[in-house]
């Protein structure tokens, strides 16, 4: 990646991320109307906060401290959802000046209800979504040839092999033609992974389990994830395709994170290239972007993954402004794409307005001929 990208990127997001700390706690102190000793302890609070997150991503790589990650992987959620609803009560509070310190209390309130719910609704059972599509390209005899969908696993010390085995045991119970992993298989290089093989390795379809590259892969080590793939027995798609059953093509492409690590990047005319588009033509890319190119190109269905659905706010809302296909089907002309919420989480074990899915696509064949 270049250097001075990267300096400026967490020059951005260091001020950004310290910012926030320093606003909720002068809100709360002034809202609150605290003493100075009371005051001076909260800031101290909220520095130890601020720096447990990068302390916590840093020391996972070589050692499992797993108390201090899950307290700073929910602090970002908390932080997070604290400065969107803090931010609300400021523009409130234009037109309603008075009682600061009960809204203080309504809002710290809120923010507590809300990140308790997060957390709740982000740990219950992965929910099993079912998507019909339909295409004249299928042959008669193959309507209901099933693709089942993983994303954005974001496989990391946090991630316990109980529940992965879990998402395994889901996904073979749905018996499909074939699996694939849309992306951010895993978070970084964490440490011992190696328990994650075995489980992997029990993903089971008739035509075995494919997976392409998200941002992650890059920032954890593109060639560690091919060893993981390898051990996994999972075959990765870097811009290119396969022909699946005689009966689907699948393309995938590589995540455009590539670019900024000198490596090639998305390359969707490669990746077609030799594409019988006489059959149905599935494209997996990690961002929920090219979809109407690749519908020029011939593509019938897009599976991505990428945005989580925002999981808390306000992410869920930047999500939904910075992406035109942020979550859920989608159609244009003759073609669709679905983006999926995610099977796991990132940064934060949390999901306020959505909910972890795996996707089980059908499709169904309206060819009589």
């Amino acid at each position: 990646m270049n250097s001075l990208y990267l300096f400026i990127f967490i020059l951005i997001a260091a001020s950004f991320y310290l910012g926030m700390h320093y606003y909720i706690c002068m809100r709360i102190i002034k809202g609150l109307a605290l003493s100075p000793l009371i005051g001076n302890y909260l800031r101290l609070f909220f520095l130890f906060a601020a720096l447990s997150f990068v302390l916590g991503k840093l020391l996972s790589r070589y050692f499992l401290v797993y108390l201090l990650v899950y307290f700073s992987s929910v602090w970002l959620g908390v932080i997070s959802i604290a400065f969107f609803l803090f931010f609300l009560k400021d523009i409130a509070g234009l037109f309603f000046i008075h009682h600061n310190k009960v809204w203080t209390m309504i809002t710290l309130i809120l923010v507590l209800f809300s990140s308790v719910f997060s957390l709740y609704n982000a740990a219950r059972e992965v929910k099993i979504k079912e998507i019909r599509i339909t295409t004249k390209k299928l042959p008669f005899e193959k309507s209901g040839f099933s693709i089942v969908q993983l994303s954005d696993l974001h496989l990391d010390s946090l991630t316990s092999t109980r529940w992965l085995k879990s998402i395994v045991d889901k996904t073979n119970k749905l018996n499909p033609d074939l699996i694939v992993i849309t992306g951010d298989l895993i978070d970084q290089s964490v440490h011992n992974f190696e328990k994650f093989y075995p489980i992997l390795k029990e993903l089971k379809s008739k035509h075995g389990v494919l997976a392409i590259t998200g941002n992650h892969e890059f920032y954890a080590g593109v060639s560690h994830f091919l060893e993981i793939a390898e051990q996994s027995n999972i075959t990765v798609l870097r811009n290119e395709k396969i022909t699946i059953a005689d009966t689907v093509e699948i393309i995938g492409i590589d995540d455009e994170t590539g670019k900024r690590f000198s490596l090639a990047g998305p390359n969707l005319k490669k990746a077609m290239k030799n594409c019988n588009l006489n059959k149905p033509v599935i494209l997996l890319s990690h961002q929920p972007k090219y979809f109407r190119q690749a519908v020029k190109k011939g593509v019938d269905l897009q599976l991505s993954g990428h945005t989580h659905a925002g999981q808390i706010p306000p992410l869920d809302l930047i999500v939904w402004l910075a992406f035109k296909y942020p979550w859920g089907l989608y159609q244009f002309e003759d073609s669709y794409i679905y983006t999926t919420c995610g099977t796991g989480t990132w940064g934060p074990p949390m999901r306020l307005f959505s909910r972890s899915e795996i996707v089980k696509i059908i499709l169904i064949s309206n060819n009589k001929s």
